[in-house]
């Protein structure tokens, strides 16, 4: 019994000193680090609209994808950041429209996918649950360069394999918005959104850009 008394006691001191040096779950003093670099890799849910006009069906499924790319915190407290990155992106969605502006209606269905660089800029706030947990909730715009890409369907009954580029703008912009745990200042997890403010196609129809990314990562 008194070896279970000991252990308890030795237990309760060790927390109560790990308390006494742990951050606050809003910590405003100095950045322990002023600049910091991360590595993330990960995959992606995304899709695009498609304005209605000129179609009596219009159906725009999700596709999947991957992310990878680096960021750097750039730290003015302990609390708060500002996120630069940029990543390599891939990105797909599966479509199927009738078109009824044509003398006859015209039934369209492929598969899309694209290539392209992107640059997010976020601001960062970051919350401390607990000593070995950093919270963070992102916010920022992104920027997005277009490479290259396919667009492979079937239009009127016959096959067609065109540039995902030929009728759509190759730059977008948009808000980028979600949140990541870092745990012992290193291991990373995190989930994000993001809407594209430009339209995509060059003419006719309207429409935007959306994803969800879940990455991992690890900061150096």
């Amino acid at each position: 019994m008194n070896n279970i008394k000991s252990a308890l006691t030795i237990s309760l001191l060790a927390f109560c000193a790990n308390s006494a040096v742990a951050k606050d779950f809003f910590d405003t003093s100095s950045a322990d680090k002023t600049f910091a670099l991360g590595a993330r890799i990960g995959f992606n849910c995304s899709n695009q609209t498609h304005n209605k006009d000129f179609t009596k069906l219009n159906f725009d499924k999700w596709g999947t994808g991957f992310d990878a790319g680096i960021i750097c915190d750039i730290n003015f407290k302990n609390f708060i950041s500002v996120q630069p990155g940029f990543f390599f992106e891939s990105r797909s969605h599966d479509y199927a429209y009738i078109y009824n502006y044509l003398p006859t209606e015209n039934l369209e269905y492929g598969h899309t996918r694209f290539y392209s660089f992107t640059v997010p800029v976020l601001a960062s706030l970051k919350l401390y649950p607990a000593d070995f947990i950093r919270w963070s909730i992102d916010l920022g715009p992104y920027f997005q360069f277009g490479i290259s890409g396919s667009d492979k369907g079937v239009s009127n009954s016959i096959d067609f394999k065109d540039g995902y580029f030929d009728n759509r703008n190759k730059f977008d912009v948009g808000l980028k918005l979600g949140t990541g745990v870092t745990l012992f200042d290193h291991y990373y997890l995190g989930i994000h959104y993001s809407t594209g403010f430009n339209n995509v196609y060059k003419d006719l129809y309207d429409g935007h850009h959306k994803a969800w990314t879940m990455t991992i990562g690890y900061d150096f």
